[in-house]
């Protein structure tokens, strides 16, 4: 078994019990969204201290939400669990995480105009396959930077990852 590069312990902040997780994605699903609200006049400018503009940020958190509602949900299904490659991610060299090519924004990023449509339908997504959130011990899948999570800890995972980036978004807006 590969090694993860952190501690899943980590996502320990973003709540204890499924209610709780669920809790704390909602509040920063909500948190996240009313920030790419106010970026309107710099929506496509890359931001001072970041790689991306908002409008990629946008791109790779809904590219990141999408893809673990599908495998949250597959966690908390009967279906049966396939073996997966256990790549590590990659950091770069001052020890900030690199996006999995996956999940890269694209160069123009998420056009304004489709930021409330599409941030409506993934969290949608992401509600109802939380709506059954449980742990699920024995039935994980491999996080590159965490190793293997279950359901619960993918959805700490989502929390913590929308929190990040917001908060590197909102640094990013400081004069």
């Amino acid at each position: 078994m590969t090694k993860p590069l952190l501690d899943p312990a980590a996502l320990a902040p973003m709540g204890a019990t499924p209610e709780d997780v669920r809790a704390r994605l909602d509040r920063e699903l909500d948190l996240f969204h009313a920030h790419l609200r106010t970026r309107a006049d710099d929506w496509t400018r890359t931001q001072p201290g970041r790689d991306w503009s908002p409008a990629q940020e946008a791109e790779h958190v809904l590219k990141i939400n999408d893809s673990i509602a599908r495998g949250v949900g597959l966690l908390l299904s009967e279906r049966e669990l396939r073996p997966m490659p256990q790549t590590p991610g990659e950091l770069t060299p001052d020890g900030r995480r690199v996006a999995p090519p996956h999940t890269q924004p694209s160069a123009a990023g998420l056009a304004w105009d489709d930021l409330d449509a599409t941030w409506t339908h993934s969290r949608a997504g992401l509600s109802t396959v939380t709506g059954a959130l449980r742990a699920t011990p024995g039935r994980t899948l491999w996080h590159p930077f965490f190793g293997e999570l279950d359901a619960l800890d993918w959805t700490r995972m989502v929390a913590a990852h929308l929190y990040q980036h917001r908060k590197a978004l909102e640094r990013s807006a400081q004069p």
